[in-house]
């Protein structure tokens, strides 16, 4: 089986399975070979086959030396933008819980050994009981700015988009409504949802990249 790592299962259901005689695409949307949902799909030997045909129109085309060198780059960033989106919600709580954590160790240090334990320290830093705590609040204090960056970049994206449809489906996937859902209260077909989305998306990764 070949890998789709480069192409997420939504953009591969808009491309293969829209046009595969075996789904019902836009009525009920049921692939009859899988004899379930589309969007229940995870792996299909028909995506398989969409990229080795893929990489093969991109190995055939003269002066290309290596395969798939332009889109893969464009293809990971849309990838990416999609996973971050998706991880928005747990990316906040995340958040939240490494702010407790930072706080009651804090509070707990100061406590005990006083202030200056409980502040993030440089490297190099040993010889002391906090020593191993202070280098975990350091890990955790690294981790939570990396965050906050990220939720950030991902907010001044979303205020770029002044389409009120790609706005509403953006704004609903950060929430953590599902495909189904938002498609639903759009009313609109499937097909035309993964459109809105597709450019959406597109809009969102062109943002974060500048960035």
């Amino acid at each position: 089986m070949v890998s789709n790592t480069l192409l997420s299962s939504d953009c591969l259901r808009e491309m293969v399975c829209e046009q595969c005689p075996a789904t019902g695409w836009g009525k009920k949307a049921r692939c009859q070979v899988h004899d379930q949902h589309v969007g229940m799909i995870e792996s299909c030997p028909e995506w398989d086959k969409f990229i080795q045909d893929q990489q093969g129109k991109t190995m055939q085309e003269p002066g290309r030396k290596a395969p798939s060198s332009e889109w893969q780059p464009a293809l990971e960033i849309i990838q990416q933008t999609e996973d971050d989106i998706r991880d928005y919600p747990y990316m906040q709580i995340e958040v939240i819980r490494i702010q407790r954590y930072l706080r009651d160790a804090g509070e707990g240090m100061v406590a005990q050994y006083g202030l200056e334990a409980a502040m993030p320290k440089g490297k190099g830093l040993n010889g002391d009981k906090t020593h191993a705590e202070v280098v975990r609040r350091e890990r955790k204090w690294n981790r939570l700015q990396n965050l906050q960056k990220k939720i950030e970049r991902i907010n001044r994206a979303v205020d770029l988009i002044v389409d009120e449809q790609e706005r509403l489906i953006v704004e609903a996937l950060l929430d953590g409504d599902k495909n189904t859902v938002i498609a639903k209260v759009l009313g609109v077909s499937r097909q035309r949802y993964y459109e809105i989305k597709r450019s959406a998306v597109l809009k969102m990764a062109i943002a974060m990249r500048d960035e």
